[in-house]
């Protein structure tokens, strides 16, 4: 009984310290050194402790991890004024994969298996979360540069991999803690040290950072934007609607003839239900539109997806850019389809989240961001109403970005693409996860059984 009692107490205690971990690692809290060594706690107790144990401190060291996103106590920038119902959502969406890992690492039949199995595993969990809300590990990694580079190749599952796979490592064996400790001091220093590169003849672009601004607002800040004669400046989602009225563009045209280039997302006209659409507007015109292709929430009810990526030319130059909207960056192939299109440099995402408590939503979103422009060699101009507008270059690094600020953001990108492995295979990486999570059981059933049949044969015969 005794034994029972520190097991399960030293469970509890795991709980708060992995879930504490975890808040910290995630953006925000940014602290992503934590990240490769934050599961361990929670692996060594439920280590052989059952199914439900280890589902059930899944679920805890989650919760624990909203509980504390929704009080801030360690953020620096806080906002009080928002309920907490969004933070609650997300953390519930991640705790359904989180936790059904921890249920099969509890499970005493699967002690066995090797390290890269239950980290392939791990992968393929989160990667049903594209289903609903994506929200893989690797998203404490968005500001290293070191594992940008593993995202060119292996995409974000490549990261969550390797997060998974050293945590799982440090359990399992003495020698795999010596190559963590490594990857954590490579790691901290990569993201201390390492700046991106300044950029001499690039091309300057802007965004608005405006939360539900009026027509008087978005203006203001988008001729603040245009004194340094931006190439485009983007605006947040729907930031459009202010000008648009009746699927009458003709306010932003003229706009743009007086300033810099604008993207935005406004509602056409579409029946039954209209799309949410992006345009570039330039010289008094309105380029062809994009329909964004990936819903969030019960935007679902009110608009109509959209079914292709669209790109456009930025009138009076050279440049494609790409046009993406808000939830679409959550979707590694979503982007990646827009990236494909012919002479498309730099992405434009006008985005507006949910105004969560402490900007949690906001900042997870933004982190997707590095991870999609490296995995596709692309930059993006990132335009949010609340939190975490970002200009990103086409190796993932930020070369600009905004806190809470309701102001305009400018930054130069090279204009230049980045060659990507990535962007060769897509997501072959993950396709290998689950072959290998698939596969392993039955080789090995099969070895088993063949050596059943090899012991039976050698018996002799009475």
């Amino acid at each position: 009984m005794r034994q029972k009692l520190i097991s399960y107490f030293s469970i509890i205690v795991a709980i708060f310290a992995t879930g504490t971990m975890l808040m910290l690692a995630l953006p925000l809290g940014e602290q992503a050194w934590l990240a490769w060594f934050m599961l361990v706690p929670l692996l060594w107790t439920t280590k052989e402790k059952g199914f439900l144990i280890g589902f059930l401190s899944g679920l805890g060291a989650v919760f624990w991890c909203g509980f504390l996103a929704t009080t801030g106590v360690f953020y620096q920038t806080k906002t009080f004024e928002p309920d907490s119902a969004w933070t609650y959502t997300a953390c519930g969406l991640f705790a359904s994969s989180f936790a059904l890992f921890f249920a099969i690492w509890g499970d005493s039949k699967n002690h066995t298996k090797p390290v890269w199995w239950f980290a392939a595993l791990a992968v393929c969990l989160e990667s049903i979360l594209l289903l609903k809300l994506p929200a893989p590990l690797a998203l404490t990694q968005y500001r290293n540069p070191a594992m940008m580079f593993v995202t060119s190749g292996a995409g974000v599952w490549g990261v969550s991999f390797l997060i998974w796979y050293l945590n799982v490592a440090c359990v399992k064996s003495v020698s795999s803690r010596i190559v963590t400790g490594l990857v954590l001091v490579i790691s901290v220093i990569a993201t201390k040290s390492v700046h991106p590169p300044q950029v001499t003849g690039g091309i300057l672009v802007g965004a608005t950072q405006i939360a539900e601004g009026q027509d008087r607002e978005l203006s203001d800040s988008h001729q603040e934007a245009s004194r340094l004669r931006p190439a485009l400046v983007v605006w947040p989602e729907f930031s459009g609607m202010n000008f648009v009225h009746n699927d009458d563009t003709s306010k932003l045209k003229q706009w743009s003839l007086i300033s810099s280039p604008i993207v935005t997302s406004f509602q056409d006209k579409a029946t039954p239900l209209p799309h949410n659409v992006a345009a570039l507007f330039a010289n008094g015109q309105e380029s062809k539109r994009y329909e964004k292709r990936k819903l969030f929430g019960k935007e679902s009810d009110l608009h109509t997806p959209g079914l292709s990526a669209v790109a456009v030319l930025l009138t009076g130059t050279q440049e494609t850019v790409g046009l993406n909207i808000c939830y679409d960056s959550c979707f590694p192939y979503v982007i990646r389809e827009t990236a494909a299109l012919t002479g498309v440099n730099f992405i434009a995402l006008p985005t507006i989240d949910p105004d969560s408590r402490h900007y949690f939503i906001a900042g997870i979103h933004a982190a997707f961001t590095p991870f999609r422009c490296a995995e596709n060699g692309v930059a993006m101009v990132r335009a949010d109403g609340h939190y975490g507008s970002m200009i990103v270059n086409e190796k993932g690094q930020i070369v600009a970005e905004l806190k809470n600020e309701q102001k305009t953001l400018i930054g130069t990108i090279s204009g230049r693409r980045a060659w990507t492995l990535y962007q060769t295979i897509g997501d072959s990486f993950w396709f290998l996860c689950i072959l290998g999570v698939i596969a392993y059981p039955i080789v090995t059933w099969a070895k088993n059984r063949k050596a059943k049949l090899s012991a039976l044969e050698s018996v002799p015969p009475k």
